[in-house]
């Protein structure tokens, strides 16, 4: 699930940064990229579900690779899915399963597509490099240090 996640979205990001610079892209590639990554995003849920209903949470096993597999399956998944297992993902960051600097991903994600403003600073604007609105900026990089992410001015 993990690999192929992750290199369909690292292609798709490069083609978004290119776009943001005003370059040329190619159409058809993002278009298909996009599907194609729809369509992974949406078996890997479907094998998560199924994982999960037979084996629960994954753990510690395979040195927490299978717990951050399971983790950007929700990450990237629609808000219902993530709201479902967020209970989940925050006992096993808890268990340190998932560590702090990850966590908060899944929760600026959830909040931005709530319509809030983030805790953390780690979601962007859709295809730009302009951070997402952020609870009390003041205490921004308070928040992060605690997590265990570096400052950043917002």
């Amino acid at each position: 699930m993990h690999s192929d996640d992750q290199a369909l979205r690292g292609r798709y990001i490069k083609i978004l940064e290119a776009e943001h610079r005003n370059e040329n892209i190619d159409l058809k590639e993002k278009d298909k990229l996009e599907i194609q990554i729809s369509d992974t995003d949406e078996a890997n849920q479907r094998e998560l579900e199924h994982l999960l209903s037979q084996c629960g949470w994954p753990g510690m096993l395979d040195k927490k690779r299978a717990a951050f597999s399971a983790f950007l399956v929700i990450q990237h998944a629609p808000l219902d899915y993530q709201l479902k297992h967020f209970e989940m993902v925050k006992a096993a960051n808890g268990r340190g399963e998932i560590p702090n600097d990850k966590f908060v991903w899944l929760v600026d994600r959830i909040l931005v597509k709530q319509g809030k403003p983030q805790l953390y600073g780690t979601e962007f604007e859709y295809g730009s490099n302009k951070v997402a609105p952020i609870l009390d900026p003041k205490n921004l990089n308070a928040r992060r240090k605690k997590m265990g992410l570096l400052p950043i001015s917002p």
